[in-house]
């Protein structure tokens, strides 16, 4: 169902949140930022979704969340 689809989709991105952060404090954030930057590129992914759109559809968190978590002190 929807409801069930958006839960999964929060609870992903969640976790993803927590992997950046384990290899940020594990390794440093700028290797997966750089990483990050080659896979977006490459994927022309959109840095700037509509949040709605995130929200309703999205697994992971959008590119620029997650430069912006992993610059994060």
């Amino acid at each position: 169902s929807e409801i069930t689809g958006l839960f999964m989709n929060l609870l992903s991105r969640k976790f993803e949140y927590q992997a950046d952060n384990f290899a940020k404090e594990t390794y440093a954030g700028e290797p997966l930022i750089s990483a990050l930057k080659k896979l977006s590129k490459n994927s022309l992914s959109n840095l700037t979704p509509h949040p709605a759109y995130v929200f309703m559809n999205y697994s992971h968190p959008t590119m620029l969340a997650r430069f912006r978590n992993l610059m994060q002190p």
